[in-house]
């Protein structure tokens, strides 16, 4: 596996391979040292988890990290990112992690490098954020592996999440018994890659064995879209009430940061059926699985 880019680009094998050694990194006490690897974390949207996970996950390889001011890198003077990349590649860096708001930015990158180095895919646009993705599955397996058997259910701004994106691919992928997604029609998917659609919350929720909340992306609506957030939270926040018609050990994540009282109430993210911090927890480890698969594959 030269670079990570895509659920797409998994075979059920290598997706199951990655939550497997993540989770055998949950419990280790020491982990393998990749000293002579270095990796530039080139976010060029705003993050505080995805980018921390990263630069954590390849602190625990060992690994050097770089984390590219870009409000002060040469992107300012006009330089281009292939050019950017190309100076780094140069002072001997392997390992890239590229966040942009480009829809497939980071593949197409990748496909113009033929040196050794790895491209990560930390979110591009609103198309693909697969290492979020394998977190929440890998956090989903932990606790209920037998993924055949269970109702998924995603909540939200459908039509702007990548992570919704890559989550319906690897559902897929691995076999989720079933997968509804839940959401305004407005905010309905374009395109759909696994699983149903639905405006209803109560017909998603109903015995669900995993409620994930998904942010609304206020960045990302386009100007004069009507919607109201305090009746989108009437309609479709995840409540304690809600939950209800679920599954009694359902599990409810989000992907962070929250809108708190608006997708979802702190009593439900604070409370003892959610994993929204174990995600936190296990996006470090599954990292560094992604991380190891690239440089010994």
């Amino acid at each position: 596996m030269k670079h990570f880019l895509e659920i797409n680009q998994l075979s059920h094998k290598r997706a199951m391979q990655l939550i497997l050694r993540a989770l055998s990194f949950k419990h280790m006490t020491a982990y393998p040292q990749y000293s002579h690897y270095t990796v530039a974390n080139l976010f060029y949207e705003n993050s505080t988890r995805t980018r921390v996970s990263f630069e954590l996950a390849a602190m625990h390889l060992g690994m050097h990290v770089i984390n590219l001011d870009i409000q002060n890198s040469s992107e300012q003077k006009g330089e281009i990112i292939e050019d950017t990349i190309h100076t780094l590649a140069a002072m001997g860096i392997n390992l890239f992690v590229v966040r942009h708001s480009q829809n497939g930015l980071p593949q197409a990158i990748a496909g113009a490098f033929l040196k050794q180095v790895h491209f990560i895919n930390a979110g591009d646009g609103t198309n693909a954020h697969p290492s979020q993705a394998m977190l929440d599955l890998m956090t989903v397996v932990e606790q209920k592996p037998n993924l055949d058997q269970l109702k998924i259910v995603i909540v939200g701004d459908l039509l702007h999440s990548r992570v919704a994106n890559s989550l319906q691919n690897l559902c897929a992928l691995l076999g989720v018994g079933e997968l509804v997604l839940v959401s305004p029609e407005v905010w309905h998917p374009k395109l759909m890659h696994f699983g149903r659609v639905t405006t209803s919350l109560a017909d998603g929720i109903a015995d669900a064995d995993v409620v994930i909340g998904l942010r609304v992306q206020r960045e990302r609506l386009i100007q004069g879209l009507n919607m109201d957030m305090a009746q989108y939270h009437q309609e479709y926040g995840i409540t304690r009430d809600r939950l209800k018609a679920a599954k009694e050990d359902v599990m409810v994540m989000h992907p962070g940061p929250m809108n708190r009282g608006i997708e979802i109430d702190s009593d439900v993210a604070d409370g003892p059926r959610s994993f929204i911090l174990q995600q936190v927890q296990n996006g470090v480890f599954m990292r560094m699985a992604i991380f190891e698969a690239l440089i010994t594959c």
